[in-house]
């Protein structure tokens, strides 16, 4: 959970580097040189003055850092800090094929907060629907046959314990890769968020999830989801996991202090659209 947020305009400083900032210095500077790496100014250095600051690039989102500082880059607009946030949250609904509700947008809400409400109420409406479930193998002992007999198996594990029986069958289950990536998510932004509503929401989530394993590698995960008739509804929060998880998708950022970063390419002088 983030308990300082610094909100800046693309182009404007964010931090001076100084004793007194000597900790968020230390973050930031190895944040800038992983954006310098990936060829993406999302944050960069920058001496003037004699003096060195940390700047605001031409991305826009935020940044959440390992002491609980989070940074909040909107785009520069004519109109203020809300028609900026509003611009930046209409930009992610595009992103992920949401639709923007201004009766439902806070301006004093900052975007990371926006993200995750969004993905919380969007992945509360698979659940309520009913989420998809699939027929997987497993392998296992019981008491009675259901299923195929594994004989060799049996006798290595049973010859003892004859009372029991190896077998192999078929199971429905919610554990499956579109599950596996929410959960994912929901417990990845569970830590983030400072919202009660969306603590809730996530956590409820959660448990609605139980019985779905947390994936080792989210990334190969994208690769197993079924994109059916069936699966249409997993859209919307399956987007917003591949932008969260996927390098490839160009919205992620990564640092040693870095918990999540979220980060658009946008036109800096971008007005809201009406």
């Amino acid at each position: 959970m983030y308990n300082r947020l610094i909100c800046v305009s693309a182009n404007d400083t964010i931090a001076e580097l100084s004793p007194e900032n000597g900790e968020l210095s230390a973050m930031l500077g190895e944040f800038a040189e992983v954006c310098a790496a990936d060829g993406r100014d999302a944050v960069t250095v920058s001496r003037t003055g004699g003096r060195s600051r940390f700047t605001a690039g031409s991305y826009c989102g935020f940044v959440c850092l390992a002491d609980g500082t989070l940074i909040e880059i909107l785009p520069r607009t004519d109109d203020g800090t809300a028609d900026a946030r509003k611009a930046l949250c209409t930009e992610l609904c595009r992103r992920c094929g949401a639709s923007f509700g201004p009766s439902g947008f806070d301006p004093e809400v900052n975007f990371m907060e926006f993200l995750i409400a969004l993905f919380a109420g969007e992945t509360m409406k698979i659940i309520k629907s009913g989420v998809l479930s699939t027929y997987t193998s497993r392998e296992e002992n019981m008491n009675t046959v259901h299923g195929t007999i594994l004989f060799s198996e049996n006798i290595r594990r049973n010859l003892v314990h004859r009372e029991r029986i190896y077998v192999r069958h078929d199971v429905f289950t919610p554990d499956r890769a579109e599950n596996r990536i929410i959960k994912a998510a929901a417990a990845m932004l569970l830590k983030l968020t400072a919202s009660s509503h969306s603590s809730h929401l996530l956590m409820e989530a959660l448990s609605y999830l139980d019985e779905v394993k947390v994936p080792h590698d989210v990334t190969a995960e994208f690769a197993k989801c079924m994109n059916t008739r069936n699966t249409k509804k997993y859209s919307v929060v399956l987007n917003i996991c591949r932008m969260l998880f996927d390098r490839s998708e160009g919205t992620s950022f990564s640092g040693k202090f870095v918990q999540c970063a979220q980060l658009y390419k946008m036109d800096n002088e971008q007005k809201v659209r009406t």
